[in-house]
């Protein structure tokens, strides 16, 4: 029965090691995941500075045709 539990205990050791620190485990997912967001907010700051690009050169090919 101890070797059982000594087993047991092993067992989940080794799974929560695999879960919290593990390659792809959760501290991974945490280390991606707050990329993602610095990359969501690089790509919006982009995207409105491209919009206003758009805008501008619009502007420019309507003065163009008037």
């Amino acid at each position: 029965m101890r070797i059982l539990k000594i087993f047991l205990f092993l067992l989940f050791f080794w799974l929560q090691y695999s879960l919290w620190i593990g390659k792809n485990g959760i501290l991974d997912y945490m280390k991606i995941y707050k990329k993602i967001i610095i990359y969501k907010k690089i790509n919006q700051a982009l995207e409105i500075k491209n919009n206003k690009l758009l805008l501008e050169i619009q502007e420019l090919n309507d003065k163009i045709k008037d």
